[in-house]
């Protein structure tokens, strides 16, 4: 095929046909998760498969709260969206029972979350200069070990304007989606 989907396409014959590769089943994804805080960063969790209310359970007990309790002790809140497996009756339990205090969110405002910066500062760390990887293990762990302090603290900075800008909004979009 083509560049453009199309069997049939004009070149120069004088230059060597382009090759145009293209994946027979979509490759992959992968999954992450992390948490920072004006302190730093949180190890990086590589999540397999799909997550139900134990695998985020698990995550939070060797991730966020190892993090959380060197850096805050036990005096800590923790921003989260409001997906099922974070919303959950098993979640809130758990998040009762640790003592842990989240942030109030709206529904339909992820904006308002600036892990979501950090993911997408992150996939360009990851997909600089066109890299394409095969394997989990291909993908640079270092690319989250890259994502610098003071971006951070910029982020967690920024928190009374997003809070500020989505009650405005009710909830809606805002002009923090990405800070990058």
């Amino acid at each position: 095929d083509g560049p453009d989907g199309f069997k049939y396409y004009w070149r120069d014959m004088r230059r060597p046909a382009p090759a145009y590769v293209r994946r027979q089943n979509g490759g992959g994804s992968v999954m992450v998760w992390g948490a920072f805080s004006a302190a730093g960063k949180s190890k990086l969790a590589i999540l397999r498969g799909c997550q139900n209310s134990g695998d985020y359970i698990y995550t939070l007990s060797e991730y966020l709260l190892p993090f959380a309790h060197a850096n805050y002790g036990v005096d800590f809140a923790s921003q989260q969206d409001n997906a099922s497996i974070h919303a959950s009756r098993e979640t809130k339990q758990f998040l009762e029972e640790n003592e842990m205090s989240t942030m109030v969110w709206p529904d339909r405002s992820p904006d308002g979350n600036p892990i979501d910066n950090v993911w997408s500062a992150m996939a360009a760390k990851v997909y600089a200069h066109g890299l394409q990887y095969h394997t989990v293990a291909e993908l640079d762990p270092r690319c989250w070990d890259a994502i610098g302090q003071e971006y951070l603290l910029r982020l967690v900075e920024s928190m009374p304007r997003r809070c500020l800008a989505v009650i405005k909004q009710k909830g809606g979009l805002t002009k923090y989606k990405l800070l990058i």
